[in-house]
C-alpha cells in the first residue's frame, strides 16, 4: 500500500509542476496529496498497533490542526449537510498523535452524518474552546483530573440516542445502526484514542433533537507558537547534476521516482533489484554520488546490496527507502532510512543533506 501511495504522491508532484498556472486545480491536487499522506499515516498506525507500541505523541498547534483537518473532511459530508465551525482564536497546543486525532474527528463526523439521515435541514457544528476544570467538575466524574483542557465538541441535529444506549456507545462492536451500516468500532476507536491522549469524553443527547460529543484533551502550556503545517509547503531543494542510483522492485515507483529526481536536477540510473544495483554500481562507481535503495526486494534485498556496494566503495552515500515500518530495522544502526510514501520536499532536503555532508 505504501508503494502504491509513493507512486501516487510522486505523480501528484509532477502534475502540479505542469499546471502551475491553474491554482484551483493545484489546490485540488494538494488536497489529494494531503489525503495520501494521511493514508500513509494510518498505515503506520496499523503497523504500530500490530507491534502494540506507543503512538507518536508530539506538541500539536491544535487550532491550525483542526482547521486543516476540517478542510479535508468537509468533502466526506453530503452537500446537503451544513457544517459550522466555532473555533477559538487562542493559540493552543496539545500533546497528541495527529493521525489518531484526525481519525477521532473523522469518526465523529461520520457518526453525525449517519444520525442525520432523513433530517430535513441537517447540520453539524464543530466547536473548540479552552476550559478550566475545577474540583467540583472532577468530584462528579471518576478518574478526571483538574486543569486546563481543550474541549472539542461535535454537535448534530440528528435522531439522537436513547438514554439506555449511551452507556454502551463506546463498547467494541456495539452499534445502534441497522445491520450492514455500522461495525460498532468507530466510537470504540474514538474512546481508545482519547484515553491514549489522557483525555475523556462526554455525550449529551435527546431523542429527535440531536447529539453532542465533548472531547477533552489536556492543554500544554499556553504560549505563542509558530504553527507548523501538517503538509509542508516549502519548495523542494534541487540538485546540481549529481548521479543517483535508484533501486526499487516496483516499476511505477521507479518510473515516477526517476522523473521526479530528474525534474529536481539529478541524473538517474535505475535498478529493479539488489543484484542489478550492484552490477550498475560496479560499472559506474566513479560517477554515482548517492544510492536510494528499497529495503525489501526479490533476488537480493537492499541491505545485502548496500553491503556489496560498500565493498566496492566504502564511502558510498546511501538512503534506504521502505514501505514497511522503519523502526523494525534495528540492525541498520546509523543508516539513513526514510518511509514511503514521502513528501517530495522532505525527500529533496534529505538528499541534499546526505550529499552535502
Amino acid at each position: 500500500m505504501n508503494n502504491m501511495l509513493a507512486g501516487i504522491t510522486g505523480n501528484l508532484y509532477l502534475a502540479k509542476k505542469r499546471i502551475i498556472d491553474m491554482p484551483e486545480v493545484v489546490q485540488k491536487l494538494s488536497n489529494v496529496e494531503q489525503l495520501s499522506m494521511r493514508a500513509a499515516d494510518m498505515i503506520q498506525q496499523l503497523l504500530t498497533f500490530a507491534r502494540k507500541d506507543r503512538v507518536s505523541m508530539k506538541p500539536i498547534p491544535f487550532v491550525q490542526f483542526l482547521k486543516e483537518t476540517l478542510k479535508l473532511l468537509r468533502a466526506s459530508l453530503p452537500e446537503n449537510i451544513a457544517m459550522y465551525e466555532d473555533i477559538c482564536a487562542e493559540m493552543i497546543q496539545v500533546s497528541g498523535d495527529a493521525t489518531l486525532l484526525h481519525q477521532v474527528l473523522m469518526n465523529l463526523l461520520t457518526n453525525a452524518r449517519d444520525a442525520m439521515e432523513g433530517v430535513e435541514h441537517p447540520s453539524v457544528t464543530v466547536r473548540l474552546e479552552c476550559v478550566d476544570i475545577d474540583q467540583k467538575f472532577t468530584g462528579e466524574r471518576v478518574g478526571v483530573k483538574g486543569g486546563a483542557y481543550a474541549r472539542l465538541s461535535v454537535q448534530d441535529n440528528g435522531c439522537g440516542i436513547r438514554k439506555k444506549e449511551i452507556k454502551h456507545l463506546f463498547e467494541p462492536f456495539y452499534t445502534t445502526k441497522e445491520q450492514g451500516k455500522g461495525t460498532g468500532l468507530g466510537l470504540a476507536m474514538v474512546f481508545g484514542a482519547v484515553k491514549t491522549h489522557n483525555g475523556f469524553i462526554e455525550v449529551n443527547s435527546k431523542r429527535g433533537k440531536g447529539t453532542i460529543f465533548h472531547i477533552y484533551l489536556p492543554l500544554l502550556e499556553r504560549k505563542q507558537v509558530l504553527p507548523e503545517s501538517i503538509c509542508s509547503l516549502t519548495l523542494p531543494e534541487t540538485g546540481h547534476g549529481e548521479t543517483i542510483l535508484l533501486v526499487d522492485d516496483q516499476e511505477q515507483v521507479i518510473e515516477t521516482g526517476k522523473e521526479v529526481l530528474e525534474s529536481l536536477g539529478y541524473h538517474v540510473l535505475a535498478a529493479v533489484n539488489g543484484r542489478q544495483a550492484v552490477e550498475l554500481f560496479e560499472a559506474h562507481a566513479n560517477s554515482i554520488d548517492l544510492c536510494i535503495i528499497d529495503v525489501i526486494m526479490p533476488i537480493m534485498n537492499g541491505s545485502r546490496a548496500a553491503e556489496l556496494i560498500r565493498r566496492i566503495n566504502p564511502d558510498t552515500k546511501i538512503i534506504f527507502a521502505t514501505g514497511y515500518d522503519k523502526q523494525t530495522y534495528n540492525n541498520m544502526g546509523n543508516e539513513t532510512v526514510i518511509s514511503k510514501p514521502y513528501a517530495i520536499d522532505a525527500m529533496s532536503r534529505l538528499i541534499r543533506q546526505v550529499l552535502d555532508h
